[in-house]
């Protein structure tokens, strides 16, 4: 592989105006494409295949009125006028008539439609506010873009009216999240740059070669994103997708563009040309960054055992962003360094100071200071690990709920003065979907079951409220409830049967009956209720002949992603291990480097969720990122950190054990080689940790809740890798380990043959 990049390399030199030119294209094209990104993307694909909540959400969407996956539910309030007065039916019928225009909307059940005893149920405790639902004919992908627009000009005429108006519901949540995202995302890189600028210029300092990785950098992110929009025009991909790989492609393409300028400035430093440092860079540095990205990609490619299509998405994301900053670094980097040369120093800062002989020395002090008392070191490090990780053991996973919108904005605050008026619940029903192929849910005796139920259900600890098909023939007997509904009894009135249809198919094959629980969002509460409903009450309850059930909804379908989540962890584990250890194997061409290296990202990954929970879970200094805290954690961030953390982690034991087995390699000397190491790439790992921390931690205050706790952790989990790892773990670990660390079938005979000593330092 280091003949293969040094031939590389040289070809770059001829080829080196034919590469930029090619990639400066790319960028451009990626860069068109970035912008129409967006409105691609989608809130979905958290469904568990097979799953209750999914078929749920299937039945509800396609047998009843009302109820299709983009429908929403549309807030009024009127701080002067209680609903139902003539003043509050003007404004409603104003902004009914509007939003009845919009495109998408087929149609709208409100206050102005229902009668005096259906209405009654359009109107919560708060009696200047009403609901009303609104149907939509417009498929959710495209309702999470478009609802956003809605908003605001609902917004806009509410202001005008005098009145407070809001769209509330599952297009309405994703829409204003992919809103936030953006922002996020902007939010994110004007704190990120400034930043990546100022560190670079204190690695380097030097303007061009600050410039040049951060240009390299961006090219290759608008490249990727220009391939992720490709594939989003033809596969549905989550609104998070942006965030994640813009985060990491910022990292990872600071990261190599660092190791490879450096190496380089190095070379040119000890007198060769601009072909031989380039030549020697790419055997030397490109060797660490090809395995690297190779690393972060299979550790990546493990997550397509998690059977989330988001997480999927999600995942490949990452992948091209990483493949296309690795390839970037490998290709676009070399060429521009060749056609700068000695340039590559050009706007040297006046305070630039060359390292003192003491200084340098000092990262081999360390060394070798903590490495006459390795197992002291060992333990009283693993204890600090431990103490880091010891919160990770009460970790609870959950869906995202409304509090992962900021305070401000309009879907929450409609959600809030909606439950404030309907109850804690209201807008987070669990749906309890009956079917039945051949029965008929309106015959007397299936009525009959269903009131039962319903009174069953309404028995239950945390339930406040049950509606179903009862609900609206309240005192009458099943068998007249069944003469009504089958039309013996007459025709039911407009308003009445839209009600009737919105829990009954019009086939009478499938019926609904929606739960409150007296607590918002996502909570244990609320999970607790429904694993009660499908493990034990409906089980065991005398449903409807030939009548089957599914729990929807979202605290249902949280469940069930979060458990699926769970279940995926260790085989998603064991997959990322066995690829990283092959890859580690191939770059050191040792055995117990590569298991020492995944023990150590073990150590580290768990102390990263250790504090990741201790923040945002435990709420301890949860108020710095500006969150509300519910006990638990987001529940695709664990497994997206655990593949991030293990092939970035990754990263920094390649740059720093390469180093040290070039050490080895040439001398012999194990303990002289482990501290040479430790100087020579120390200075380096610290500056690209720095950058690393730098470009997470301002995802981590982007405001998008998902993205600010993989950003967190990820800023986390380097710095620990770049000080207590790097520092301290690796060092005592390879010198307990001793000449063993080098081992590999027939190494040792290689090595006899190049006259290296044997002997141990």
């Amino acid at each position: 592989m280091h003949a293969l990049l040094g031939s590389l390399g040289k070809g770059l030199d001829k080829a080196r105006w034919i590469v930029v030119g090619g990639w400066l294209i790319c960028a451009l094209l990626g860069g068109l494409s970035f912008g129409k990104l967006t409105p691609l993307l989608s809130g979905g694909g958290w469904e568990v295949p097979g799953s209750q909540s999914l078929a749920a959400a299937k039945l509800l969407a396609s047998e009843f009125a009302g109820r299709s996956e983009s429908s929403l539910t549309f807030v009024l309030k009127d701080p002067q006028h209680a609903a139902g007065t003539p003043e509050y039916n003007g404004k409603l019928k104003q902004m009914v008539e509007r939003l009845r225009g919009e495109e998408g909307v087929a149609g709208i059940f409100s206050l102005l439609d229902a009668s005096e005893g259906i209405g009654a149920g359009l109107v919560g405790k708060d009696p200047n506010l009403s609901i009303a639902f609104v149907d939509m004919s417009m498929k959710l992908d495209f309702a999470i873009n478009a609802v956003p627009d809605y908003q605001q000009r609902v917004e806009e005429q509410a202001k005008s009216l005098g009145v407070e108006a809001y769209l509330v519901g599952s297009a309405a949540f994703w829409g204003e999240s992919s809103v936030q995202s953006q922002k996020g995302l902007v939010k994110a890189e004007m704190i990120v740059f400034p930043l990546i600028v100022i560190i670079l210029l204190l690695v380097f300092r030097s303007l061009m070669a600050t410039i040049t990785p951060l240009i390299v950098t961006i090219a290759s992110v608008l490249a990727a994103m220009g391939i992720i929009y490709l594939v989003a025009r033809e596969v549905e991909l989550s609104v998070f997708v942006t965030n994640s790989a813009m985060m990491l492609g910022l990292g990872v393409g600071i990261d190599y563009s660092l190791f490879i300028v450096s190496r380089f400035k190095s070379e040119l430093a000890a007198g060769k040309d601009k072909r031989d440092a380039l030549t020697k860079t790419m055997q030397t540095a490109g060797h660490t960054v090809f395995f690297s990205a190779i690393t972060v990609v299979a550790a990546l490619s493990a997550l397509f055992t998690v059977p989330i299509a988001s997480i999927k998405a999600i995942a490949f994301g990452g992948i091209v962003v990483v493949l296309i900053a690795g390839l970037a670094s490998l290709t676009l980097l070399p060429a521009v360094l060749v056609i700068l040369g000695a340039r590559i120093n050009k706007g040297t800062l006046p305070f630039r100071r060359n390292r003192s002989a003491s200084g340098a020395s000092g990262w081999q002090r360390w060394t070798k200071a903590i490495m006459r008392r390795p197992a002291l070191f060992l333990l009283l490090t693993l204890a600090l690990m431990g103490v880091f990780a010891f919160p990770a053991l009460d970790m609870k996973l959950d869906s995202p709920d409304i509090r992962t919108l900021p305070a401000d904005t309009t879907v929450r605050q409609g959600l809030t003065a909606m439950e404030e008026s309907f109850g804690a619940g209201a807008a987070n029903r669990i749906s309890i979907v009956l079917r039945s192929e051949q029965g008929n849910l309106a015959s007397a005796d299936a009525m009959a079951k269903l009131a039962m139920l319903h009174e069953e259900l309404g028995k239950q600890e945390h339930i406040t409220q049950v509606s179903s098909v009862a609900s609206f023939f309240p005192g009458m007997e099943p068998a007249a409830v069944s003469a009504v509904l089958s039309g013996a009894a007459g025709e039911l009135p407009a308003d009445a049967s839209y009600m009737v249809n919105r829990y009954l198919s019009e086939d009478r094959h499938t019926g609904v009956v929606e739960v409150e629980v007296n607590k918002e969002g996502s909570n244990e509460i609320g999970n607790e209720v429904v694993k009660h409903l499908r493990d034990q009450v409906l089980p065991s309850f005398d449903l409807p002949e030939g009548a089957t059930f599914h729990i929807g909804g979202e605290t249902m379908a949280g469940v069930e992603t979060s458990k699926a989540i769970t279940d995926s962890l260790l085989p998603a584990l064991g997959v990322m291990l066995g690829l990283i250890f092959l890859i580690l194997v191939l770059t050191f061409r040792s055995l117990l480097l590569p298991l020492k290296a995944i023990v150590l990202n073990l150590i580290s990954v768990a102390a990263t969720y250790g504090i990741l929970v201790f923040v945002f879970a435990l709420g301890y200094g949860s108020d710095i990122f500006a969150v509300e805290t519910n006990g638990y954690i987001i529940h695709f961030v664990p497994v997206l950190l655990l593949a991030l953390l293990f092939g970035l982690s990754t990263d920094y034991e390649v740059f720093l054990v390469s180093r040290v087995k070039e050490e080895f390699d040439q001398t012999g000397a194990h303990e002289d080689s482990i501290a040479e190491g430790m100087e020579k790439t120390g200075p380096l790992i610290t500056g690209a940790a720095v950058l690393m921390v730098a470009v997470f931690a301002g995802f981590s205050f982007s405001g998008v809740l998902p993205i600010q706790m993989l950003g967190f952790g990820m800023g986390v989990a380097i710095a620990l890798d770049s000080t207590v790892v790097r520092m301290l773990l690796v060092p005592v670990s390879m010198k307990l380990l001793g000449r063993a660390s080098w081992w590999f079938p027939g190494r040792g005979k290689r090595n006899a043959a190049t006259g290296i000593s044997a002997k141990s330092k």
